[in-house]
C-alpha cells in the first residue's frame, strides 16, 4: 500500500492521503498481532505517516 501510496503522490493525484493511512493502520495492526522489539522502528514511521496526513502535511509535493 505504500508503494500505492506513493505512485500517487508521483502522479498528483488526490487519493494518496487514503491510501498512505490504510498502509499506516494496517502495518500498526500487523506489528501489535506480531510484537517483536525489532519492530519498534517500524511503529514509529507508521505513526509519523499518520501524523503527517492528519497535519496535512506537505501541502504540496510538487
Amino acid at each position: 500500500m505504500y508503494a500505492v501510496a506513493g505512485a500517487g503522490v508521483l502522479a498528483g493525484t488526490g487519493w494518496w492521503p487514503a491510501a498512505a493511512l490504510v498502509a499506516a493502520s494496517s502495518g500498526l495492526v500487523l506489528k501489535a498481532v506480531w510484537f517483536d522489539p525489532r519492530l519498534s522502528v517500524g511503529v514509529l514511521l507508521d505513526v509519523g505517516v499518520i501524523t503527517a496526513v492528519a497535519c496535512s502535511w506537505p501541502a504540496s509535493v510538487h
